[in-house]
């Protein structure tokens, strides 16, 4: 089954810069806080080199001349900075930690967001595990990033740069020869992290084949268990995993590789500042305490560069978590595809097809050929046929899940692709064979907590369609519990809760597709008690295999291999129709 996984496709590879381009929005509404952060770090970078200047100066003016009031003065100033840098460390942490989750929230809800507006077409390409994993994993990483990453980042890089400035500022010669393989540890630290820059791209897309492959199996479990699949998705899992591995171990080893080059940049560093002090200082006529400062923010440098690379590493694995969001973020909505702005005054059922052609991809033949039908307002109209004759697609296409050629479907005159689909889908309801079911209770499934729908209003439609007294037999009520995907109901009640869902909404068009092909005829004839006087006054249309169903509409359309074969009414096709009797009589069904 995995063999069948679409492979996981970037579309967005971002740099360094573009990726603050595209987090830019987020920031730049909390920029005040931000520039207070930014002056926050910069005082704290300024106080980190003002205490081994304090200690050089003490040197040289109190213990060497043995000044201990001086001392005790500066050693007072010392403390001082000592504290100061401290509450500053610890608020810019706060404040840029708080800022991260701010952002990370805004993100994470403009994704979300996002993604409930794609077209059902990208659900049929896309994995729910990729998808999942995207919303989830990558977006924890991109939070890692701006939380802990661009802190340390931004505030290490700051006090590299105070500590070049004060190195060079007491002997830029002995400063240039301390720091004169510094440029060589940087471009290997930097390969180093390239190479795991990579590594992490691809372990992303094994992964979320990963988890994928779960969440297919998860969801198809009954079937696992049923035909013994448990060992061959055991060895398909250990194939993905093994990969996964793979490429977590190449990750690890590249990480390792970086402790040693900064251990010797450190040595090395250290050994120069020694040497070139000890054999220079005396000529370029430092002073001890000068010494000794210089030594001392020496001894700093390979902290904060090694702070650098470390979550630079962390930007590597963040960019690749952020390119994978960004290309969610950059996928086509439905409202690509429609007039958003476009609203029908007078909205009336009616519904025509126009020379409608259609299909799923331009590889394969079309799915409907040359529909033209008119379905007047308030009409009942039956859309029978063999399994892919097209009834369904009719039906996908009139909820707007798939985009009909231009000018080929019109509802009240307009064609659906100047209609919004949020407006378009509070006027057209369906109720499917297999409705999905929320975990809550009854009465959230009904109404699904929309403002507008009292408890009343629900307990009424409950009450016609007889799911209270049903419930009241077996000790339930509208408060009782409905676990994931309707676990706990039976398929029947799966189906009422689904039908007095439509009714609650009440939109002008009612779709049935195959809605009682799954209820036991007790219930059937509850929801026909039920929807009759809903029918009259509202368009309807009925894809059904049972002739109890059809058989009162006004209409019936007959399909074959995506064509319109006849229309006509119940006992007009019966009287006329060698084809639908034919239907009738072989199989007493539809």
């Amino acid at each position: 089954m995995s063999d069948f996984i679409q492979e996981d496709k970037v579309k967005t590879n971002l740099s360094y810069k573009e990726l603050f381009v595209r987090m830019y929005p987020y920031f730049k509404k909390y920029k005040y806080r931000f520039i207070g952060i930014i002056l926050m770090v910069l005082l704290m970078a300024f106080i980190s080199r003002m205490i081994p200047t304090l200690i050089g100066y003490a040197i040289d003016n109190s213990l060497i001349k043995k000044d201990y009031e001086l001392l005790i003065k500066l050693l007072m100033v010392y403390i001082f900075l000592e504290i100061t840098h401290s509450v500053l460390d610890m608020l810019q942490i706060f404040f840029f930690q708080k800022l991260g989750a701010r952002v990370l929230f805004n993100l994470r809800e403009d994704l979300m967001a996002k993604i409930q507006s794609y077209p059902i077409d990208y659900f049929n390409q896309n994995p729910v595990g990729r998808t999942v994993t995207r919303a989830t994993n990558d977006v924890a990483q991109i939070g890692e990033l701006f939380s802990n990453g661009v802190v340390n980042i931004f505030v290490q890089s700051v006090i590299l740069i105070s500590i070049l400035v004060a190195i060079f500022s007491i002997s830029p010669v002995i400063a240039a020869l301390t720091l004169v393989t510094f440029p060589f540890f940087v471009f290997l630290a930097l390969k180093i992290s390239d190479k795991i820059k990579e590594t992490l791209r691809e372990s992303k897309k094994k992964l979320s084949e990963l988890n994928s492959f779960v969440a297919e199996n998860l969801n198809g479990i009954k079937i696992v268990q049923l035909y013994n699949r448990i060992h061959k998705n055991r060895i398909q899992f250990a194939g993905l995993s093994g990969q996964y591995k793979e490429l977590s171990l190449e990750s690890t080893k590249n990480y390792a590789l970086m402790m040693p080059v900064m251990n010797i940049l450190n040595a090395v560093t250290i050994t120069s500042a020694f040497y070139f002090n000890g054999i220079l200082g005396a000529k370029e006529g430092l002073a001890v305490g000068s010494m000794v400062a210089f030594f001392l923010h020496a001894l700093d440098i390979v902290h904060p560069f090694r702070e650098i690379i470390e979550k630079y590493q962390q930007f590597q694995n963040s960019l690749t978590s952020a390119e994978r969001v960004f290309t969610m973020l950059d996928e086509p909505t439905e409202a690509n595809y429609v007039n958003t702005a476009y609203k029908i005054d007078n909205f009336k059922g009616i519904i025509e097809f126009k020379n409608l052609y259609f299909q799923y991809e331009k590889s394969v033949k079309p799915v409907l050929n040359n529909i033209n039908l008119l379905i007047q307002e308030n009409d009942s109209v039956a859309i029978i046929g063999r399994t892919g004759s097209g009834k369904s697609t009719m039906i996908n296409l009139l909820q707007g899940f798939y985009q009909a050629p231009e000018k080929s479907l019109l509802i009240s005159g307009v064609a659906i692709e100047d209609i919004p689909r949020n407006y378009l889908r509070k006027k057209i309801a369906v109720v499917q064979q297999d409705n999905f079911i929320f975990k809550g209770n009854i009465w959230n499934n009904i109404s699904l907590e929309s403002d507008s729908i009292s408890y009343e209003k629900v307990e009424k439609i409950a009450q016609d369609l007889g799911i209270l007294s049903h419930l009241k037999t077996t000790g339930r009520d509208l408060y009782s519990t409905v676990e994931e995907k309707g676990a706990n109901l039976s398929a029947g009640e799966r189906q009422l809760i689904a039908f007095a869902r439509i009714l609650a909404f009440e939109p002008e068009v009612i779709i049935l597709d195959e809605a009682t092909s799954n209820i036991d005829s007790r219930t059937e004839q509850l929801i026909q008690q039920a929807t009759e006087k809903i029918i009259k006054n509202r368009t309807s249309i009925i894809i059904a295999h049972r002739l109890s169903t059809i058989r009162n509409c006004n209409k019936i359309v007959v399909l074959n291999q995506g064509s319109i074969l006849e229309i006509g009414s119940h006992d007009d096709l019966i009287n006329n129709s060698s084809h639908y009797k034919e239907m009738i009589e072989k199989y007493n069904t539809i």
